[in-house]
């Protein structure tokens, strides 16, 4: 199955609304500020930024950010809120509107964040793979990965094939305006044993003068296993150096509803920064 080029997070200002009620969590915060330590002067890059949920805190921080994403909307939302900070957090902060699969990464880091299940994003497992390359050409020696993602082993489960359509999907929600967005999915194929599977998903949005617009686009996910991604790690460059079950450090198993990796870059082959 070849993915089919979509933007779910253009749909319009409505989305960053709903993200910002649903995507609430700080605990991959709360575990980045551990690992990363003091001072606080470290240079990161996070593509898949979005609006900035994990990025500005670090910049809160000391750090210095670089954000990138695709999503105009979710970019806009990041520099409003960006833009209310103090002035010299501010200036530790860019944004770049790039399709973090076709630009080239900036490079020079000391920490790349590949968080908030942003492997997720991409439709096959070549995509995340060359996405775990790019961050290792985009890190000093001895830089670090963070990666975040759910965790699926064996084949595709059950209930990515679920026929029928699911409602009350991301994104769905009402905006502070009064908008309303009812989200839907519906699996219209799959690939159990390479772990691929598509979906039409809609977002209806009703205005409080009561029109209706309907977006309709269709999605490609592949659910990397560990061992794919330790695999992917291992082929980049990265030594691993912690895997936990979930954001809290519980360590990992096979039925651990998290995968996150804290990964060193060792950089003991110059040569893959050619690929």
């Amino acid at each position: 199955m070849d993915a089919e080029s979509f933007k779910s997070y253009d749909i319009g200002e409505v989305i960053v609304e709903i993200y910002d009620q649903t995507e609430t969590q700080i605990d991959d915060v709360r575990l980045l500020r551990e690992l990363i330590g003091t001072p606080a002067n470290w240079r990161i890059l996070e593509p898949f930024c979005g609006n900035g949920r994990i990025l500005i805190p670090l910049a809160r921080d000391g750090h210095e950010l670089v954000g990138m994403d695709q999503s105009k909307p979710m970019l806009d939302s990041a520099r409003r809120k960006i833009s209310r900070l103090a002035a010299d957090t501010q200036a530790r902060v860019s944004l770049v509107e790039a399709d973090v699969m076709e630009a080239t990464w900036p490079k020079g880091f000391d920490c790349v964040i590949l968080g908030g299940n942003c492997l997720y994003e991409l439709p096959t497992p070549e995509a995340q793979a060359q996405c775990i390359r790019a961050a290792a050409r985009s890190l000093k020696p001895g830089g670090y990965l963070y990666l975040d993602n759910d965790h699926m082993e064996g084949t595709l489960d059950p209930s990515w094939c679920k026929k029928g359509v699911q409602k009350n999907r991301f994104p769905t929600g009402v905006c502070a305006d009064g908008t309303q967005v009812r989200g839907t999915v519906e699996t219209i194929a799959c690939d159990v044993e390479r772990r691929i599977a598509r979906f039409r998903r809609t977002a209806e949005i009703t205005t409080p003068d009561d029109q209706t617009v309907k977006k309709t686009w269709v999605e490609q996910k592949h659910p990397p296993s560990t061992e794919e991604m330790c695999s992917w790690l291992s082929e980049a460059g990265f030594e691993i150096v912690q895997l936990w079950g979930d954001r809290q450090k519980t360590p990992y198993t096979d039925e651990a509803d998290r995968a996150v990796f804290w990964a060193k870059f060792t950089d003991d082959n110059p040569g893959r920064h050619n690929e």
